[in-house]
């Protein structure tokens, strides 16, 4: 008599033990989840706040990214294989280089990532402050900005690997500007975040590269 395995019920906020190859059949298809040091754990879905800024920010990276032929940018549902630690996270936001695109099958992703980025949210600051920085350093991501999404914090910190492999704090422009290694030309303002309603994606890409601009406007045209 073959002995049925029971799965753990999809509890969000609980952590369970399970192996990776279990985590994987387990993890919900709606939502994130992760799994570190074989627990895995469904989370409580973010605020709407949280899921507009996370958004927002995909958004600027996709319009730079897809101009210039960089690479691709993942929202909410990446699952990021880090077996430094080991562990399996789902940034709010990645960046992949154009050379490193994962299968359109791929249920995670090991490659090299060139931006990951978190909102933080009541349950999330040590988990994205302390653990995520030491995972993503530890696996090589160059650049973790992380902004804070809580109602009424307006924290903003952009972690940049140095030449010893460890993170730094960026420090911004005379204007308050935090610009990327990684993309070259891009920049973040902070105070982006903090309006309501957020700004519009596509005048933000005016401001950060008219030349980024200029060939949307040419691709458009030429697809109309």
């Amino acid at each position: 008599m073959v002995q049925q395995v029971t799965r753990p019920p999809v509890v969000r906020g609980r952590w369970y033990p399970m192996s990776w190859e279990e985590f994987l059949d387990w993890a919900p298809d709606e939502g994130q989840a992760e799994w570190v040091d074989g627990k895995g754990i469904a989370y409580v879905s973010n605020t709407p706040r949280h899921i507009r800024m996370a958004f927002f920010l995909a958004q600027l990276f996709d319009l730079y990214i897809r101009v210039f032929d960089l690479g691709e940018v993942f929202f909410d549902r990446l699952l990021l294989r880090l077996p430094a630690r080991p562990a399996g996270r789902m940034p709010d936001v990645v960046v992949i280089g154009r050379d490193q695109s994962p299968g359109a099958d791929a249920r995670w992703f090991e490659g090299r990532v060139l931006i990951a980025a978190e909102f933080l949210a009541d349950d999330s600051v040590e988990r994205d402050l302390v653990e995520k920085r030491a995972e993503f350093e530890g696996g090589g991501i160059p650049e973790y900005p992380i902004v804070d999404a809580r109602p009424g914090q307006r924290a903003f910190l952009y972690l940049r690997l140095d030449e010893a492999g460890h993170y730094q704090e960026v420090e911004p422009d005379a204007q308050g500007r935090y610009h990327s290694a990684v993309l070259p030309g891009f920049w973040l303002d902070p105070d982006w975040f903090w309006q309501d309603p957020l700004p519009n994606p596509l005048a933000v890409l005016r401001r950060i590269s008219p030349e980024a601009w200029r060939r949307l406007v040419e691709e458009v045209e030429a697809e109309g």
